[in-house]
């Protein structure tokens, strides 16, 4: 009798030590992935202190250049543009700065001038453009908010680039694993 309370112990213990080796093993996995996401995040968090760094310090440069602007036509344009809610074609563009005051009366060709000075803030990053029914064009300011939203998705398939690098296959039987079967050993007794 006291054999068969000893064996039902060890039974008891055997599974307790398995059940316990099992919580360990999720805990552990748990752990690993707590961990890959700090570390995907430190980088991430870092990189985006240095973009609000930047983009802070050229909001207190673009604004202090307002209260200096000139009229010059490039500054003009770009102001015209960021205070617009919609976008605006090279001649909205235009009526825009001739009610601020720009005189275009000495430029030979003023819609071609302008349509110049938005091609090239397309190409620098600064203005979108947005098509138009019949070919046509118009212009928007991209706002420092979608600016960081651009970015903020260039990280993240940075992020998942790196992650899908970082993350082991598993073996399978195709990639030149071999599937042994599990042995379990029994104690002598």
């Amino acid at each position: 009798m006291c054999y068969y309370h000893g064996t039902m112990n060890l039974h008891s213990y055997r599974r307790d030590l398995r059940t316990k080796k099992q919580e360990l093993a999720g805990l552990l996995r748990q752990r690993q992935e707590i961990d890959q996401k700090i570390a995907q995040s430190q980088p991430l968090i870092s990189h985006l202190e240095g973009l609000c760094r930047e983009l802070g310090d050229r909001a207190a440069k673009e604004a202090a250049a307002k209260v200096e602007l000139t009229t010059g036509l490039t500054e003009l344009a770009r102001t015209a543009l960021e205070e617009a809610a919609l976008p605006l074609s090279a001649s909205d563009l235009k009526t825009r700065m001739e009610a601020k005051g720009f005189d275009f009366s000495k430029y030979t060709s003023p819609l071609a001038i302008l349509h110049t000075v938005l091609n090239r803030l397309a190409k620098s990053g600064k203005v979108k453009v947005v098509p138009l029914k019949g070919g046509k064009k118009s212009y928007q300011w991209i706002t420092v908010t979608e600016h960081l939203i651009s970015l903020l998705q260039v990280v993240n398939k940075v992020a998942e680039r790196s992650q899908a690098k970082a993350t082991p296959e598993k073996p399978s039987p195709g990639n030149g694993a071999i599937d042994r079967p599990r042995t379990t050993t029994v104690p002598k007794r």
